[in-house]
């Protein structure tokens, strides 16, 4: 696991634990604990953790808008979504020393196993970079 990670991990005090699980992650505002499936491989490890951190560091106090409606679900979703591409492609952009905008998105989505429903969020990160 890389630096940046453990630093988001110890600034929002969270707690990570692996076991098996039916999902590959989930995050529990109440105990600030991130669960994941102990299946993962170490690149889907990364990609779930930085998708609940992104759960943790937005929406640990909105727990309860989660369960209120799909609609809220669903944006909270996109934030925690949001979060992990972003880190992704700053991650990215320091790997490579590519010009952001001229990223080929598609490549990027490939690279990193984001599906194609995440495709607005990956051309906006790159747009407004």
């Amino acid at each position: 696991m890389d630096t940046e990670i453990l630093e988001i991990m110890k600034e929002l005090d969270v707690v990570v634990i692996t076991g098996p699980l039916e999902n590959p992650g989930y995050y529990i505002p109440k105990l600030n604990a991130i669960f994941i499936d102990q299946s993962l491989n170490d690149e889907e490890h990364r990609v779930v953790l930085l998708h609940e951190l992104g759960h943790a560091a937005k929406q640990r106090n909105e727990y309860i808008l989660y369960q209120a409606t799909m609609t809220m679900k669903s944006k909270m979703e996109y934030g925690a979504n949001r979060f992990m591409i972003k880190y992704l492609f700053n991650h990215y952009i320091l790997i490579t020393g590519d010009d952001p905008h001229s990223v080929n998105y598609i490549e990027f989505m490939r690279q990193n196993d984001i599906p194609a429903r995440d495709e607005n969020i990956v051309k906006d990160i790159i747009l407004n970079y």
